[in-house]
């Protein structure tokens, strides 16, 4: 009696405690796989998930096939991690989230694990897990589950040649609509006819003078005035003075140092405009011959000094 006590007692403290099992060593030397699956029957698009261990050298590396195959086996996720071990070996763990849409058995994958360890593979079979999947449908449901459609491919980009034919395009019409508004608007450009020197313009003048017959009608003063603003202007023309509103003063000093005029042109510009100042200021009154010879003489201080560079003109004495 007392010996069946020790059994029951003996029995009691391995059912409390457990037994310890200890693990089987792995080959050092070699690639194991393990895997776990809580199921493989599943309903239309209910998730499940896979675990495949592998060990192999810690020099070594893993390589594991694609999954997915269109509406059969469909890949939610994908995980994975190392975890270090005290024996030598590496251990990676790498959970998958497997779903499907479409009735029956299908197999997870066929393909294989590969470990590359140095100059070595080494081979193994993936796990041979087939997902059975069953419809969510009661027996005495009259609705009929219809198959999913295929999937459809998105739009590919659009090739660069078209962007960059668009973009010519539109830029062309853009230079075409601005040259037409351009065009539309535009003015008739009309060359302008060369300056006139300032020669031709006082002989043109000094032949309006005359045509005014001031002479005849012994109008000294118009006469005087008119024939000195011709001068004045010339002057302006030729030398580049503000002669029309300087004094008779200013402009003989600006010209007295002139290169252009000799002392004998300077003499007889001074004395007509002397006298021009006489007949304008103090009311002198010459004779007809004295007017003849004021005209005279500025008509040939004109020709004297003219540009010699200028086009001739018909009204020029000696052209």
């Amino acid at each position: 009696m007392r010996f069946l006590n020790y059994i029951l007692i003996g029995l009691s403290v391995v059912s409390l405690f457990g037994c310890k099992q200890e693990e089987k060593p792995l080959p050092q030397d070699r690639l194991t796989v393990e895997w776990s699956c809580p199921t493989n029957a599943i309903h239309v698009g209910d998730p499940v998930e896979l675990l495949v261990t592998a060990y192999f050298p810690t020099n070594g590396t893993v390589e594991l096939p694609e999954i997915g195959r269109e509406k059969d086996v469909v890949l939610l996720n994908r995980d994975w991690e190392n975890i270090p071990r005290e024996d030598g070996l590496t251990q990676a763990e790498t959970r998958y989230s497997l779903t499907s849409f479409r009735l029956g058995d299908h197999p997870v994958s066929d393909g294989k694990i590969l470990c590359h360890v140095g100059d070595r593979t080494f081979t193994n079979d993936f796990p041979k897990l087939a997902l059975h999947v069953e419809s969510a449908l009661t027996d005495e449901s009259d609705t009929q589950l219809a198959d999913i459609k295929p999937i459809q491919k998105l739009p590919g980009r659009v090739p660069r040649w078209i962007w960059v034919v668009l973009g010519t395009a539109a830029l062309a019409f853009l230079v075409g609509l601005v040259s037409s508004k351009l065009w539309k608007n535009r003015e008739t450009l009309i060359p302008k006819p060369p300056p006139i020197p300032p020669h031709v313009r006082a002989f043109q003048a000094l032949e309006e003078l005359m045509e005014k017959g001031l002479l005849e009608k012994d109008e000294c003063n118009p006469f005087y005035t008119e024939l000195s603003m011709i001068l004045r202007e010339y002057l302006e023309g030729r030398f580049k003075l503000n002669a029309p509103d300087e004094t008779t003063e200013e402009i003989i000093e600006a010209l007295s140092q002139s290169p252009e005029l000799t002392g004998a042109q300077r003499n007889i510009l001074q004395e007509f405009m002397r006298q021009a100042d006489i007949v304008k200021f103090a009311k002198g009154h010459p004779d007809r011959n004295t007017m003849e010879s004021a005209f005279g003489t500025t008509k040939e201080f004109i020709n004297e000094t003219k540009d010699p560079t200028d086009p001739p003109d018909q009204t020029d004495p000696k052209k």
